[in-house]
């Protein structure tokens, strides 16, 4: 083995090597067999295998800075699939106060390095440190061959040359290879030192703001990728929202197709401000209630299967409601710890929104929505009610000229790591989308 090592590089170039266990090895092609994209299973499988070198050479030369008692935990991008698979590197990695990113590298006879762009030019993947790790995957042994600053990193980009792919191609001569400075910094040094961006507060407005063309080019990828598809700038409002990149893991494998309706959906939800049901529950008034328009409806406690006359006769409004909930409680208990809010819009005719929403046990809650053409206004030629989660359209119903009713209703149930999106589609092709629900404990 050694002989073969000597031929294949110069020892003298003081590379300290790091034998690969096999139980390393196989914890690595595990992780890389959880990618379900098979193309990105080689990059996965090199990015844990430095991963776990990495954190073995730390171990052994300054075992006060050690992860070994943290590789299992999901405190870097190698253990979350969606990002694992898009970005070939393993950052955000906490050593000390520092964020390292671990670049890999097939071979310690490389002289040139790739590094995604994302971990340069994003502000959320930036990183205090940049170490390159070659990995020599069928000898089983790796090595650090360089490492570099994020100042140094930002001070020579005009030296790297920008590939198509969203790379950045370097030179290794940039890089520092004396890894005992390595942990003289990450000792010594206080992240204060080599500041990092400041992460800008509009990623969601930009994400709103490009919705339709992302609803119209992410449904295109298939079994392409992002940067086949999409601008750079585009990319940029995709990595950094989180909920969006692993919807998108979840939905774009090789053999199956985005839905670009629930895909609209999706991105609403991950980029309005969602109103907080337990705060309604809790008869708070919050922010969000206030600029859409929600108003308490003076129903709750007061719903009882006899429907008493003190609501039939206390308001048109209150009758209004109370008439409409008697003929939904047929076929649906509605408990009287609900709360009852509502809004009017105009979408295509004036419309009253009612939402009412109760707790359920095992942090479980329910949501019922109820879409009501106001008197004075002819039901239009359809009205449609469509109600979507993170993971998909749970019920669409649709109201017509010729049904007994001028109401619509649909009811959905879920738990508090659940949102829901309601849309309002009129005949004429107008939409009114509500912003978000969700239930966060406070």
């Amino acid at each position: 083995m050694d002989d073969l090592i000597d031929n294949l590089f110069d020892l003298s170039d003081n590379i300290e090597t790091i034998e690969l266990e096999p139980e390393q090895c196989e914890k690595a092609l595990q992780i890389s067999q959880d990618i379900r994209i098979e193309r990105k299973q080689w990059h996965v499988y090199l990015q844990a295998l430095a991963l776990f070198a990495f954190a073995e050479w730390l171990e052994k030369r300054e075992p006060s800075l050690s992860i070994s008692h943290t590789v299992h935990q999901e405190i870097s991008s190698i253990l979350k699939p969606e990002y694992a698979n898009l970005i070939n590197a393993v950052y955000n990695l906490q050593i000390g106060e520092f964020k390292v990113c671990l670049i890999p590298i097939i071979s310690f006879s490389e002289d040139g390095v790739t590094i995604p762009r994302a971990v340069v030019d994003i502000a959320e993947f930036n990183n205090h440190f940049y170490i390159v790790i070659a990995v020599e995957e069928e000898l089983e042994i790796a090595g650090i061959k360089g490492f570099i600053s994020y100042q140094d990193l930002i001070k020579y980009k005009s030296q790297f040359q920008l590939d198509k792919d969203w790379t950045y191609q370097l030179s290794l001569t940039l890089f520092n290879h004396e890894v005992d400075e390595l942990l003289m910094y990450l000792q010594c040094y206080s992240p204060g030192l080599i500041p990092l961006p400041a992460i800008p507060n509009n990623r969601q407005t930009i994400l709103a703001q490009m919705q339709r063309q992302l609803v119209n080019l992410l449904p295109q990828l298939n079994n392409r990728q992002l940067w086949e598809v999409l601008t750079w700038e585009q990319g940029v409002a995709v990595l950094t929202n989180h909920e969006l990149v692993k919807w998108l893991y979840d939905n774009s494998t090789e053999n199956s197709q985005i839905s670009a309706l629930h895909l609209s959906d999706f991105i609403t939800m991950v980029s309005q401000q969602a109103v907080n049901i337990q705060r309604w529950l809790d008869n708070q008034i919050d922010d969000v209630m206030q600029a859409f328009s929600w108003q308490m409806s003076p129903m709750r406690g007061q719903l009882s299967n006899a429907l008493p006359s003190s609501i039939r006769e206390s308001s048109n409004f209150s009758q209004e409601l109370a008439g409409i909930l008697a003929e939904i409680r047929r076929n649906l208990e509605i408990p009287n710890i609900a709360n009852y809010f509502h809004q009017d819009i105009v979408l295509e005719v004036s419309l009253r929104i009612y939402v009412i929403v109760w707790s359920l046990p095992d942090d479980e809650w329910t949501l019922l929505v109820v879409l009501k053409v106001l008197p004075g206004n002819q039901i239009p030629y359809s009205l449609n009610l469509r109600i979507s989660d993170q993971n998909e359209i749970l019920v669409e119903e649709q109201l017509q000229p010729d049904t007994y009713h001028d109401y619509i209703f649909a009811q959905v149930i879920g738990n508090y790591e659940d949102k829901f999106l309601v849309t309002l589609t009129s005949s004429n092709g107008e939409v009114r989308t509500l912003n978000p629900f969700v239930f966060i404990k406070e």
